[in-house]
């Protein structure tokens, strides 16, 4: 897709970009001492943290329970200004950028992607050259959380972030307390493959100092075309055009103007 639109400062706080692939029992303990030699330059702090559930999401309304698994450890290889997250688990690899909250420090899609290709393919050899194994890549995420609203000196209506959004100016009970809401939207291509969706979600949260604000996630994840490291990122590639062109779409020019949209 050409032609996507860019803004100097989005209000990005957090991209994750990740991959999921056929189990690796033995990426765990002491067996990733030389993965973290090749990591630690740049990633030199590492932490252990409960694995995510193996399981993604799906399009419409569910009630399900997720629960880690406590035989198994998902790893973070942190940068020293902690900006910079590798999380690796026997499943899953997901690179994670997070920064301070005005865009201006964002690396921008291309600088995450080429990341994840690189460690995605330093970890396919690692896994060959030690376990005599071979990664499959089965299922793709990427993810773009935004600050849209945070209580302060000069505070937001969300009906002035996003199209057609109500104004509850003249509601007898007020402008709500907080607001949530969600879609899913179905992507269809030869390059994507199936259960492929973008979710796009508002909800409430906080913000740095516990300071009460709103977020917009967009998420662009389901199963690659192809199960190869080309494959993978072929389809991040795709799911990111949609991700960003549905930013622009459902958001106001307004809101565009203080993003400092370029294009």
């Amino acid at each position: 897709m050409a032609g996507l639109p860019d803004f100097a400062l989005p209000p990005v706080v957090e991209v994750a970009c990740g991959v999921r692939f056929r189990k690796i029992p033995e990426l765990s303990g002491i067996r990733l001492a030389p993965l973290y030699e090749m990591w630690k330059s740049d990633l030199p702090t590492l932490e252990e943290q409960p694995t995510l559930p193996s399981t993604e999401a799906t399009l419409g309304p569910r009630i399900r329970i997720d629960l880690p698994s406590l035989r198994e450890t998902r790893y973070w290889f942190l940068s020293e200004d902690g900006k910079d997250l590798v999380q690796l688990q026997p499943d899953r690899l997901i690179v994670n950028w997070r920064g301070r909250g005005d865009g201006a420090d964002y690396p921008r899609f291309g600088h995450i992607l080429q990341s994840l290709s690189q460690r995605a393919g330093q970890l396919s050899d690692f896994i060959e050259g030690s376990f005599r194994a071979k990664l499959e890549f089965l299922h793709v995420e990427l993810s773009y959380i935004n600050t849209l609203h945070v209580n302060g000196p000069d505070p937001w209506d969300l009906q002035d972030i996003f199209h057609t959004w109500p104004d509850f100016a003249r509601h007898h009970l007020g402008r709500p307390a907080n607001s949530q809401i969600a879609f899913d939207f179905p992507i269809t291509s030869a390059t994507t493959g199936s259960d492929f969706f973008l979710r796009v979600s508002i909800e409430p949260g906080v913000v740095g100092n516990a300071t009460p604000g709103t977020f917009l996630t967009m998420t662009a994840q389901g199963k690659p075309a192809q199960t190869s490291l080309d494959g993978a990122m072929d389809s991040i590639k795709e799911a990111h055009d949609h991700l960003v062109r549905s930013f622009e779409e459902i958001t106001t020019e307004s809101a565009h103007e203080r993003w400092g949209k370029r294009s």
